[in-house]
């Protein structure tokens, strides 16, 4: 459920907000509804993954490639998919160690049961 939340939210919040929105949506999202602490990366990995993969084929599509194509060339990348690749992994890995963070932020503010005290403690 968080991957969707994740996903739809940045996907809405990116039309009006700038690019860096992707770091916040997972913090926040992980750190308020938490998964597992593996789970956590992969799903703000994906969360942002996935729609940049998806709009950056979009206008890979309509654009016949000449769009991406030209961008790649810029980095000197031999095609416009592989410049999607790049990106789709650049934004995964953006949101997945975003999403670890409010993880671990989360667990800084956790309750932890009190040290047990006296001999032999």
């Amino acid at each position: 459920m968080n991957f969707f939340i994740i996903a739809i939210l940045s996907a809405i919040l990116q039309i009006f907000a700038p690019w860096w929105v992707i770091a916040i949506v997972p913090f926040v999202i992980l750190f308020w509804r938490p998964a597992g602490s593996p789970g956590t990366f992969w799903t703000g990995f994906g969360g942002i993954a996935v729609p940049w993969l998806l709009y950056g084929y979009y206008q890979h599509f309509i654009s016949d490639g000449a769009l991406s194509d030209r961008v790649a060339k810029i980095f000197m990348l031999p095609n416009g998919i592989l410049l999607l690749l790049v990106t789709g992994l650049i934004g995964g890995l953006v949101g997945g160690f975003s999403g670890l963070a409010g993880y671990w932020v989360r667990q800084l503010f956790r309750r932890h049961p009190a040290p047990l005290s006296g001999p032999g403690a």
